[in-house]
């Protein structure tokens, strides 16, 4: 027999990692920060994240997650520039954030 522990993600550490991520990206002072240092900033949290919590029974949470991690930039690159309307965005920042390099949890 063989036996493994793993790190299964609960709620609470779900809850955890959106909060991380919209502590980044909310505030109006990180406004000024441009996409490449969100990036840089995000990719070795992102990884952390992945190499605890990925597993074959989590991958629709973390799916979720990645979901998140696009839309709060999304909201980060319409307030910066000064647009009311984020969703149109989603395509034109994943795009960016790929070219700059930005790590999924899946």
């Amino acid at each position: 027999m063989y036996y493994t522990t793993q790190q299964w993600l609960t709620r609470e550490a779900e809850e955890r990692i959106r909060e991380v991520v919209k502590e980044r990206l909310a505030p109006p002072t990180m406004r000024h920060k441009s996409l490449n240092d969100h990036v840089a900033w995000l990719n070795p949290k992102i990884q952390g994240w992945r190499n605890y919590y990925y597993t074959p029974y989590s991958q629709q949470k973390l799916a979720k997650l990645d979901w998140y991690i696009l839309q709060r930039l999304a909201r980060w690159h319409a307030k910066k520039r000064q647009r009311n309307r984020w969703m149109s965005l989603v395509r034109e920042v994943n795009i960016l954030a790929q070219t700059m390099g930005l790590k999924a949890l899946l």
